[in-house]
């Protein structure tokens, strides 16, 4: 019984020992502090321009306070939002905070500091609201009379200067709106043009377009002639075993194309299906492919403006996509890639080596891939034609998933494909039906 009784003994010394050696450990440890904080200037945390003082911030900017006794706040409010302080960046003397990201109910245009005691101290400081933010919209080629959705920030509605959106000059009419989306009737009659959004605080241009066309590789509108006259529009798909169809029932644009027919069937893993695929292969058989200047087998890159992808990182790959709620998509990681006709000239562009991984023969390049299936399992598009918008940024993947080695550079853009396979990622086997139209490459910084 002693010796149980010393053990005791020796572990609570021993706990009293680690108490003060942690308490010793710690002598900076963050503690609210007693007085009255009081603020001296507010600048920014930018080392360069910290001695630009500020009489107000855009929201969600972190601004740096200065004054004394700042550890004795508790709770911080921007107007009447709570912003987040986080010890870390609070000394006696500077305090770190970000401005509020949510637009406030009541503005006073003042900072109120509660210390611990529950006494508020105010500081007259701005909470700036920017100007709209428009991001993307569900269908940028919706016909007139049609509900869309835009979405993005700071859609602010003012009694004074009220919330408007026009599309190619001609003022939408609302159904509803919120501070991030708006919901609305395409104005009838309307070409292609600017989508602007205005509110007390500024106006701003989309940086998309209502029914963009440019950059465009095709819209399928001329499946049976496809002639020098129709430009971009008439470049032909060219590959091995493509069984795509042509269809202007229920398009939004003229004729679409159209992969899958309900009985297709793509694997669980996405395996290798190749009637899912669309190629535009430039070359022939035989001769330089980039002397090709139209027509079937024609690069990219020549029938594009000298210097359009001279900064790929700026591009986006867009496209209007529909899929039946009847035959969704639940495999195969859509790949979006782009190919030097180097790879793709006389026999090397009749196989489809390149869209493969170094362990398969194939040469590793980076590509984008699309699987909105992941994670709920099931994909498709309710009956309506979407955009789907994929920045050049993105393409960074291998064709299993993994990180691609050859990344894309403004010499790539000769052949392209788009095709749902692999992406390593498995699903469940499905028989999708996949329409594409105004395939385009644009420009989206």
């Amino acid at each position: 019984m002693k010796k149980a009784y010393n053990i005791l003994i020796l572990f609570a010394a021993f706990i009293t020992i680690v108490g003060f050696t942690s308490c010793a450990d710690e002598p900076d440890k963050y503690k609210v502090a007693d007085g009255t904080p009081t603020i001296s200037y507010i600048r920014p945390v930018d080392i360069a321009s910290s001695d630009s003082l500020l009489t107000g911030a855009y929201m969600d900017n972190e601004i740096c306070i200065v004054g004394k006794n700042l550890r004795s706040i508790v709770e911080m409010y921007f107007n009447d939002q709570k912003a987040q302080l986080i010890p870390s960046l609070i000394t006696d003397n500077t305090l770190i905070v970000t401005v509020p990201g949510t637009i406030p109910d009541e503005v006073f245009n003042k900072i109120f500091m509660h210390n611990n005691k529950g006494e508020v101290t105010e500081y007259d400081f701005k909470v700036l609201v920017p100007g709209p933010k428009i991001l993307s919209m569900d269908n940028e080629w919706a016909k007139g009379g049609e509900n869309q959705t835009l979405y993005g920030s700071y859609f602010i509605d003012d009694p004074n200067v009220p919330l408007t959106l026009t599309i190619s000059g001609k003022k939408a009419e609302f159904i509803s709106f919120t501070d991030s989306r708006i919901t609305f009737v395409v104005p009838e009659g309307i070409e292609e043009g600017p989508i602007e959004v205005t509110t007390v605080y500024g106006t701003q241009k989309a940086a998309f377009r209502y029914k963009d066309s440019r950059g465009m590789i095709t819209n399928f509108d001329n499946p049976d002639g496809f002639d020098a006259n129709s430009g971009t529009k008439g470049i032909v798909p060219q590959g091995w075993n493509l069984a795509f169809t042509y269809s202007d029932e229920g398009g939004i644009d003229g004729y679409y194309i159209q992969v899958g027919d309900g009985s297709l069937t793509m694997p669980a893993d996405g395996g290798w299906t190749e009637p899912f695929k669309i190629s535009w292969w430039c070359g022939n058989w035989g001769g330089d492919p980039m002397g090709i200047k139209e027509g079937a087998g024609v690069p990219l890159r020549n029938i594009f403006p000298a210097g359009y992808f001279a900064e790929p990182e700026k591009l986006a790959v867009k496209f209007e996509m529909f899929i039946p709620s009847a035959k969704p998509w639940k495999a195969g990681v859509m790949q979006v890639l782009f190919v030097n006709n180097k790879l793709c000239a006389n026999d090397t562009w009749q196989n489809n080596n390149y869209i493969k991984t170094s362990t398969d023969g194939g040469p590793d390049l980076c590509r984008g891939l699309y699987a909105p299936w992941n994670g709920t399992g099931s994909f498709d598009t309710q009956d309506k034609w979407i955009t789907v918008t994929m920045p050049i940024e993105n393409f960074t993947y291998n064709m299993d998933g993994t990180a691609g080695v050859k990344a894309i550079d403004s010499e790539s853009f000769d052949s392209f494909t788009i095709w749902p396979v692999s992406g390593g990622i498995e699903g469940e086997e499905c028989t999708p039906i996949i329409r594409f139209d105004n395939i385009r490459i644009v420009p989206i910084k």
